[in-house]
């Protein structure tokens, strides 16, 4: 079982070649599961729709932060949410969490899937941005009330997957247990401001359930020949094998 986490980066940049890109670079992974985030949605365009396609999936998708966004040079009424695509149908279901003003709308996603072998679900998040202790405590916030909501009834594995504006060190992510990664954060075309830090992305078993992690590992980092990438974010890719 391969899990894939990625942040899209909305519409930003050269949207139609990095959504090209986005899909060149998932195809070449070969994921059962596809977790995203800032998932743009307006003026025709549908980024997670888009990707679904291109690798033959299920979307599942969790609209969010509906808002007036620039793109191609005009204000279009948008939507930047999450998603999650699957092989199999799976049952989506979508919550707010505590929010902050200067910040906007963050939701929680998960779905849960019935397999051949032990049950799997996935907790799909994109938490808050803001920096500095109001912010750390409510992203702590934010993840207690997804992980509680998430082990409702819960059967098998939980993944939990995402950009959680974190990294594994930080205080609150503590109930994650998560382990140190590199910085995950690269400019989206060559001669951009590199993002340098800890790994915000994350992509975790959290409930074995029947599950081992065999590997975990940073991809779509590369840029093409005209020194574009996919996004401004790595994917995160968790390989997952029955215990």
């Amino acid at each position: 079982m391969r899990i894939v986490s990625l942040n899209t980066w909305k519409n930003e940049g050269d949207y139609p070649r990095r959504l090209r890109l986005m899909g060149d670079g998932l195809a070449a992974l070969q994921p059962d599961v596809v977790c995203l985030q800032e998932c743009f949605v307006g003026a025709g365009w549908d980024t997670a729709g888009v990707l679904a396609n291109r690798l033959g999936l299920v979307l599942h998708a969790a609209p969010a932060r509906r808002k007036p966004r620039f793109h191609q040079g005009e204000l279009v009424r948008s939507s930047s949410g999450l998603a999650i695509l699957t092989r199999q149908l799976g049952a989506s279901e979508a919550i707010d969490l505590p929010e902050d003003p200067n910040d906007g709308q963050r939701i929680a996603q998960r779905l849960a899937l019935a397999l051949d072998g032990p049950p799997l679900s996935f907790l799909n998040l994109h938490m808050t941005h803001l920096r500095g202790p109001t912010a750390a405590a409510l992203r702590a916030r934010q993840l207690d009330l997804a992980l509680d909501w998430a082990e409702e009834n819960l059967a098998g594995g939980l993944v939990v997957a995402g950009d959680l504006n974190a990294g594994a060190e930080d205080v609150e992510l503590a109930r994650l247990g998560l382990t140190c990664g590199p910085s995950t954060l690269q400019p989206a075309r060559l001669g951009d401001p590199v993002h340098a830090g800890p790994a915000i992305d994350h992509c975790h078993l959290w409930r074995a359930g029947g599950w081992r992690a065999q590997s975990i590992v940073q991809a779509m980092g590369d840029a093409d020949e005209d020194g574009f990438r996919p996004s401004d974010h790595k994917a995160v890719v968790l390989d997952l094998h029955p215990a």
